[in-house]
């Protein structure tokens, strides 16, 4: 089984890196969505100098609603309090309002042709519920109170986002992988065969003679859920990413779903490679205890097909990164039968 441990603060300093190595990790992953490039060069460096074959994977942010970077300020929203979504086109047009406005990186037109009810932000922690809406501007009241900036990863529940094309951000990090030897690809929010198709293409025309690169499809919507099929015949294998599953699904659906598309994996004898990600062990972000929810999750997840887990921010911002690792070695050894 795999460990896929994502690198950040917690987790950059070569000594952790190396504890990491010994203790189990398989894959270094570097999350696109916090790209720096100085930083991201020097992990490379360092971990290759412990362990020329580590692996590396590189996530692209592919469809991903966020809030768009062009937000001028950072601000607080409180419960029950009014706020506005628009497109950053729009944003990028408006005066100096009392309103308090929240742009977000999609077009216009997926505003206006999509009815949508409810958008959530920060892997579901918090949520507003749309009240009114116009051609430009989604009218909501927060359920939740939390701050708003820039970059912020955001869910809107059954939208249509239009195809996952790749776009310019995503090729200049594509390209950027290709040419320092990263290993996977994982392409976000993969609903069909041309999500993977455009990301493949991209990579056919700048490789070369360099090795080939393996793309991990991520499961994060229904539309992703009902064609696993067709997603896992051109993947080199699907992380099943729980931290926007859970928001597009609901929390309740997508354990079901997530348990039902394990069975069906392992009832059609599928040999590619199956990854748990996010909420593997959150409670130990903060804390050195663990819930008896995650050992059983972990459990089940193991002994119904699942070949790894990824760890998001347990490894990248969480106090203790070594012992997570160390935590889980410990359970696939002691759950793989």
């Amino acid at each position: 089984m795999k460990i896929i441990a994502t690198i950040g603060p917690s987790s950059s300093n070569k000594k952790v890196l190396e504890e990491l190595i010994n203790n189990g990790v398989d894959i270094f992953r570097l999350n696109f969505s916090h790209f720096y490039e100085k930083e991201f060069i020097r992990i490379l460096k360092d971990s290759r100098s412990l362990n020329k074959n580590i692996t590396f994977m590189t996530d692209l942010c592919g469809k991903k609603v966020r809030v768009s970077e062009n937000l001028k300020t950072v601000f607080k929203v409180y419960k029950n309090e009014i706020v506005y979504f628009c497109s950053s086109d729009v944003y990028l047009l408006i005066n100096n309002t009392n309103d308090k406005i929240i742009p977000l990186n999609i077009k216009s037109d997926i505003i206006e042709k999509n009815d949508i009810k409810k958008i959530s932000m920060k892997d579901g922690t918090m949520n507003f519920e749309i009240i009114d809406k116009d051609k430009v501007f989604l009218k909501a009241i927060a359920k939740d109170t939390g701050v708003i900036r820039g970059g912020k990863g955001c869910n809107i529940p059954d939208a249509c986002l239009g195809e996952n094309l790749l776009n310019d951000n995503d090729k200049k990090n594509l390209k950027w992988a290709i040419d320092n030897g990263i290993d996977i690809i994982g392409q976000s929010y993969v609903e069909g065969s041309r999500d993977i198709l455009h990301v493949r293409e991209y990579i056919k025309k700048f490789k070369g003679s360099k090795k080939d690169i393996k793309i991990f499809s991520k499961i994060e919507t229904m539309a992703g859920l009902n064609n696993y099929k067709e997603i896992m015949s051109f993947s080199d294998g699907i992380v099943i990413a729980r931290g926007d599953l859970v928001p597009e699904c609901s929390m309740e659906v997508s354990v079901e779903e997530e348990f039902k598309l394990l069975n069906n994996l392992r009832n059609e004898n599928y040999d590619k490679e199956i990854i748990i990600a996010t909420h593997v062990l959150d409670s130990m972000k903060n804390t050195l205890n663990n819930s008896i929810s995650e050992i059983e999750s972990i459990y089940s997840f193991i002994n119904n097909g699942a070949t790894g887990f990824l760890l998001a921010g347990e490894t990248s911002i969480g106090k203790y990164p070594l012992q997570v690792v160390q935590l889980l070695n410990k359970l696939i050894k002691m759950y793989k039968k």
